[in-house]
């Protein structure tokens, strides 16, 4: 089964105020007839967050992945990958301070199954309608969901990009969960180099058009014409793309 064309892509791009890019993605079949979707966005500038990034990864791309216990398996690799991290920048403290945040999915007959960390997101479009299914584990989030601030003050909030929670900063707590996907849907993984610059509504809007790789490329497009102030990555999936 080629699983790249026009029904699944994935495209990531340095910016225009960036000098490198520390975003990393990935694409890759499993048994099956499952995909498995990532995203992953480094942190900690000349501190190494590609390396993170790239760790991450690095062990989804080569750890065996079962079949019924995907939630549970994703959340693992993600806290192994933890530990890794955590390790490497305490052998060379060059590296000190790395990490990143991580969006993985797989999608498995009629499920998508995924485990998150950080403030890269998942959507889900169904139907016309787009929901986020992740949360942001920032600082201001937290604020949101105690009902200290709304969600229009956190947007505008100075630390709304500051992270509580990311692969390699210490204790990790990865947020995991399924939902049902019928043909039809869309998902969309991406770094917050997107979201900083294009909103719910174009994305939707985005969305209901085109077929994935004109879809991820107008998103970029989008981004990069509103500023582009960092890194952008996203990955598009047409659920007609997998076997139902």
């Amino acid at each position: 089964m080629q699983i790249w064309g026009d029904d699944l892509w994935a495209q990531s791009h340095t910016g225009h105020k960036r000098k490198t890019n520390q975003d990393r993605f990935l694409v890759r079949e499993l048994e099956d007839c499952r995909i498995l979707l990532a995203v992953a966005d480094g942190m900690g500038g000349e501190a190494g967050g590609d390396i993170a990034a790239q760790m991450v990864i690095d062990d989804l791309d080569a750890i065996m992945i079962g079949t019924g216990r995907y939630e549970h398996d994703l959340t693992q690799i993600l806290s192994k990958a933890n530990e890794k991290i955590r390790q490497r920048a305490r052998e060379n403290p060059d590296l000190e301070g790395m990490g990143t945040t991580a969006t993985v999915v797989v999608v498995s007959q009629d499920t998508a199954y995924w485990s998150h960390v950080g403030d890269s997101r998942l959507y889900h479009f169904h139907t016309g309608s787009l929901t986020q299914v992740t949360t942001d584990h920032t600082f201001v989030q937290d604020l949101v969901a105690d009902g200290t601030l709304s969600q229009k003050e956190a947007d505008r909030h100075p630390l709304r990009n500051v992270l509580d929670q990311c692969v390699g900063c210490g204790s990790l707590k990865a947020e995991s969960g399924r939902f049902k996907v019928m043909a039809g849907d869309r998902l969309l993984l991406c770094s917050d180099g997107l979201i900083k610059h294009v909103s719910d509504d174009s994305i939707k809007a985005v969305l209901a058009k085109g077929n994935a790789r004109q879809s991820v490329q107008e998103l970029i497009d989008q981004a990069l014409h509103a500023g582009g102030k960092d890194n952008i990555t996203v990955v598009i999936m047409d659920i007609s793309s997998i076997k139902q």
